[in-house]
């Protein structure tokens, strides 16, 4: 970039500078590695523990439920799956027993290609992996919490692999249980056994090794099967989240995951989280997403695919709980908008269920006509709001001026004369019209670029 002037000596000797002086500062050139002192997995304090949880709790998300969930005093419950009883598949590809197992590896193959150095200090088991003790499982936690109960066991399959041996056992299980908690997914991690993870793609949706088949035979037994999903990605094909009563999706909670986990199941919480990307129905969708171009949510003019339908399996946004709610969206009146100016975009929302629960609020923006395409939907601004029955609470979403703007063909970001249009609502599927505004002038406007709405809640 030097070389060819689009950037100067002295400022990218300036970058450089910082960063050699942060190394320095650091004393990264005397000793670049961090000393091998054991390090100690069970230091937590009861705040960070706390925090964990309620981290875990709020990224939940209830993708389907028929009824079967809270659980509603069951006499019997079969828990079943390969992360059921798995302390380690809560834990995310970059978390330290993820690592600690790529040193593992590398001690093992005798190749260092990380050039890092290894042995001294590294808590590593004889088989290669960390001491998880302090990590409850779903299965751990069902027992605590369910006494009187009946909680059975079986773990039907591996993640991966295609050996069904043990179906006969998770399927008798689940034929003589009340309802079968079924916990798959993934194992998130750097090594060749892990199914995501940073350099562990996958081409297809479906659930690892024999999964799926896993969770039909469990199905077929007439039993309601709540699906947990501990992944980091979307996971399984529509026929898996078909044939289960409910599904939970637990985006690799961490630590704290499995207990969060269960509060939702046995409706200690109410799940509130929604999704933070679309989630497909199919890899041949990909890539599928709430803000695509007009013309591009496939199959363009023909609408569905041939094979499939071009709608997402749940829209982004996209989140159940354990109440109802209303939306009562505020409409805009249509006025002139210049730079400096904040747009104020409201709405009521009413808890009228029957337990205190979560919802968010969503605001969406649209600029039908410009210079450029421009996406249907962008979103502008979240609120997540508890209310507890009967609660109603107002949102205010307060949008700069600048953040109607986007990028044109010249590369500047500049905010185009026209009508810009609000939309709010619980998901990108769920929407109502909130009115639009009017950019004035003749041409674009150039602005410095603008983050999300402000938002205000007054209950």
């Amino acid at each position: 970039m030097v070389t060819v002037g689009i950037v100067s000596p002295g400022a990218m000797g300036s970058a450089v500078g910082r960063v050699l002086a942060t190394k320095f500062r650091l004393g990264l050139f005397e000793q670049p590695f961090a000393a091998p002192a054991r390090i100690e997995l069970h230091t937590r304090s009861a705040t960070q523990l706390e925090l964990a949880r309620r981290i875990a709790a709020d990224s939940l998300v209830l993708l389907k439920n028929d009824g079967v969930l809270p659980l509603a005093a069951p006499a019997s419950v079969a828990v079943l799956g390969p992360n059921a009883a798995s302390r380690r598949a809560p834990l995310g590809d970059y978390s330290y027993v993820a690592h600690v197992e790529s040193l593992a590896d590398v001690l093992r193959s005798g190749g260092n290609v990380f050039a890092m150095p290894v042995g001294d200090g590294i808590d590593i088991d004889a088989d290669g992996t960390t001491d998880l003790g302090h990590v409850a499982t779903v299965l751990d936690e069902l027992r605590d919490r369910l006494p009187g109960v009946a909680v059975t066991h079986a773990e039907g399959c591996a993640v991966s692999g295609d050996d069904r041996s043990g179906f006969d056992d998770a399927v008798a299980a689940a034929a003589a249980a009340d309802v079968a908690v079924l916990v798959a997914g993934d194992l998130s991690g750097l090594t060749t056994e892990c199914t995501s993870g940073e350099s562990r793609d996958v081409s297809s949706l479906a659930l690892p090794g024999v999964q799926e088949d896993l969770v039909l035979a469990v199905a077929a037994t007439g039993t309601p099967v709540v699906l947990v999903l501990v992944a980091g990605r979307p996971t399984g094909t529509p026929a898996v989240h078909e044939a289960a009563a409910a599904v939970l999706m637990a985006w690799l909670p961490g630590e704290q995951g499995a207990g969060a986990i269960v509060d939702a199941l046995t409706g200690a919480a109410s799940p509130g989280g929604k999704l933070p990307v679309s989630f497909p129905r199919s890899s041949g969708q990909i890539p599928v997403f709430h803000g695509h171009k007009v013309s591009g949510g496939r199959s363009h003019w023909k609408g569905e695919y041939v094979d499939l339908s071009n709608e997402p399996l749940y829209p982004f946004g996209y989140g159940l709980s354990y109440s109802t709610f209303e939306l009562d969206v505020e409409h805009l009146d249509e006025r002139l908008v210049a730079p400096g100016d904040v747009i104020e975009v409201g709405a009521t929302i009413i808890n009228v269920g029957t337990c205190t629960a979560d919802e968010v609020v969503q605001l969406y923006s649209c600029d039908p006509v410009a210079s450029i395409t421009r996406p249907v939907r962008e979103l502008q601004g979240f609120a997540r709001v508890t209310l507890a029955a009967g609660e109603r609470a107002d949102v205010t979403f307060g949008v700069p001026f600048e953040a109607l703007g986007f990028t044109g063909r010249d590369m500047t970001y500049a905010v185009e004369p026209g009508e810009v249009r609000f939309l709010v609502g619980t998901s990108s599927a769920e929407l109502q019209p909130a009115g639009h505004v009017i950019v004035g002038g003749t041409a674009p406007v150039q602005v410095p670029r603008a983050g999300s709405a402000r938002v205000s809640i007054t209950r």
